[in-house]
């Protein structure tokens, strides 16, 4: 039986949370932490000597960077296991071994009285290796990594090895998912008793790489210890809450979405997320754009409905048919824009709120009631400077999950902070998405994500269930689009995997 597995916890912790709790949840599951670091080594070895197996490499050479706490005890522990099972291994302490205790220093003296090699200095086998492993620091690390630390990693992550973390990459802090300067890299990380929420968002997630999980035997105690911060939904759980057709369904019980954007020479953003709107089932979709535009936007999707709109007045009669509205793709910042924004200020339907529309929040955070917001880092920055700018006490270092948590709770609404690993963060709860990968780094991604968001909302899917559901697809599709290759993707590229992954 595996020791460790690729299916993850559905729930995320700090990483403070997890060293507090950690021991209690020993106690509970009738163990201690001696045999938590026992077993969390045969995790790490288990996986390693399945890689091994995997690729051939049997008689590999393995490097274990170890630092000076628990971490290290994992990985003296890992070495010595490996070793017993032939493969050639060296330690490479990073710190003298002379400062570890406890549990830790029991693990560095037992590897030595066997026999184990340990070297303070880099070891020449570091170019030989085939698998190198990070036991510096665990998940109490945070602030800066030490001079002689980036060096060794500097040379391990240029190295074509395979790089293994022990309970999270040394330089991520699980907690804030700050990155540190020279962090370890890893190509895979396993974790131990509960996710991290810090692995799991923004730059860190590409310092994880594939990440598997191994319990150690307490997960479901330590669970029940204490509430988790973040939810992991898996795509079962985010799938349930599909739209089901009737088969007697018509267009008008599957909601009118308006979507408001598309300033003079900006029609392709509003035309990328109306059409995704009405690749995720919208029944009916209007678009209100820039009366230069009316025609452009229209030609070769039929389906949509296109008004020209010169002013706020040109934009009521449209409003008042809306079961949902979108303001923001091709907005645009003039008059014009904040014109059109200014009338949404009343709506009692669902607004969602993107890319302009956003910096015009920013400017004026009164100017109307979003139901959903969808920055990017940037653009979360300056609504953040806009409430300071407003006189709105802020806390001092802000963090992804802090930032997001802040917007959501000011403006009373759902927050996705776009990025890797986005945060769909409301006033109550937060999910961190599972889906995504760098090929959506590509004009107009944001702007279907905003069609898919509201055509799920105008569906009557409940409000935060539909937002992450929408995330969760849009990463999904990207995805499956970049199978044919992740360079050059389109946003336009995702409709057709949208439709099949909504059925």
């Amino acid at each position: 039986m595996k020791q460790y597995s690729a299916n993850l916890p559905q729930k995320a912790y700090t990483a403070q949370q997890v060293q507090e709790n950690e021991q209690q949840a020993a106690e509970l599951s009738a163990t201690t932490l001696s045999h938590l670091m026992q077993r969390a080594g045969a995790a790490v070895c288990s996986y390693i000597l399945d890689y091994c197996k995997l690729h051939q490499l049997e008689a590999a050479s393995c490097l274990i960077l170890v630092g000076k706490g628990n971490n290290a005890g994992d990985g003296y522990i890992v070495a010595e296991l490996l070793r017993q099972q032939g493969l050639s291994v060296t330690v490479w302490a990073l710190f003298a071994p002379q400062l570890l205790t406890g549990d830790a220093k029991n693990a560095w003296l037992a590897y030595q009285q066997a026999g184990g090699v340990i070297t303070e200095n880099c070891p020449e086998s570091v170019f030989d290796a085939a698998i190198i492993v990070d036991g510096v620091f665990g998940s109490g690390f945070k602030g800066e990594l030490p001079a002689n630390v980036q060096d060794a990693f500097a040379l391990v992550n240029g190295l074509s090895v395979h790089r293994v973390s022990i309970d999270l990459p040394s330089g991520v802090n699980g907690t804030s998912a700050a990155v540190a300067e020279g962090t370890f890299c890893a190509d895979t990380t396993v974790t131990f008793i509960a996710l991290k929420q810090g692995m799991l968002t923004g730059a860190a997630r590409g310092y994880v790489g594939q990440l598997l999980f191994a319990g150690l035997g307490v997960a479901k105690s330590f669970s029940k210890l204490l509430k988790a911060p973040s939810h992991y939904s898996n795509a079962e759980n985010l799938l349930q809450h599909k739209p089901v057709r009737a088969f007697d369904s018509y267009k008008h019980q599957l909601g009118h979405v308006l979507l408001i954007g598309g300033n003079l020479g900006m029609a392709g953003a509003i035309r990328l997320a109306a059409e995704a709107c009405l690749r995720s089932g919208a029944g009916l979709v209007s678009v209100a754009t820039h009366p230069a535009n009316q025609a452009v936007v229209l030609q070769g999707r039929y389906e949509l409905m296109v008004h020209g709109v010169a002013d706020a007045k040109a934009l009521q009669p449209l409003l008042e048919k809306a079961s949902v509205v979108v303001i923001g793709p091709g907005l645009g910042q003039d008059s014009w824009a904040e014109q059109l924004l200014g009338a949404c200020k009343d709506l009692t339907v669902p607004l969602i709120c993107d890319a302009d529309a956003l910096n015009l929040l920013a400017q004026q955070p009164s100017c109307c009631k979003p139901a959903v917001i969808t920055p990017h880092l940037g653009e979360a920055k300056k609504l953040l400077a806009g409430f300071a700018a407003n006189n709105t006490t802020l806390p001092e270092a802000l963090d992804r999950f802090s930032m997001a948590e802040v917007l959501a709770t000011q403006l009373d609404t759902i927050c996705v902070l776009k990025g890797p690993g986005s945060l769909v963060q409301s006033p109550e709860r937060r999910n961190i998405n599972r889906s995504g990968c760098a090929a959506m780094a590509s004009a107009g991604m944001g702007d279907v994500l905003s069609g898919i968001i509201a055509a799920l909302v105008a569906q009557q899917v409940p409000l935060f269930a539909a937002v992450s559901l929408a995330v969760y697809i849009h990463g999904l599709a990207a995805e499956e689009a970049a199978k044919d290759g992740a360079i050059g993707l389109l946003a336009s590229d995702l409709f057709s995997h949208i439709r099949r992954i909504l059925g």
